[in-house]
């Protein structure tokens, strides 16, 4: 008996905003929590995001495979 086997493959690139600093560039690395209660000014101030790099977006590229196969 032989086995059926579907696979499709989907990609996909984008350019979103950062989740780490809410698209603004900037975090406050002395305070913790969700990006909301990264505004608020701590004594050292604000620095650069470290995932986006300061410019407040990203690159995503997703890879997605589904395989379908019979019930066996």
């Amino acid at each position: 008996m032989t086995i059926m086997e579907k696979v499709r493959k989907y990609e996909s690139r984008k350019i979103e905003v950062c989740r780490n600093c809410g698209g603004e560039g900037m975090v406050n690395p002395k305070l913790e929590g969700n990006w909301l209660m990264r505004h608020i000014q701590a004594a050292d101030g604000p620095v650069a995001c470290e995932v986006c790099g300061g410019t407040g977006r990203v690159r995503k590229h997703t890879e997605i495979t589904v395989t379908v196969r019979s019930f066996q």
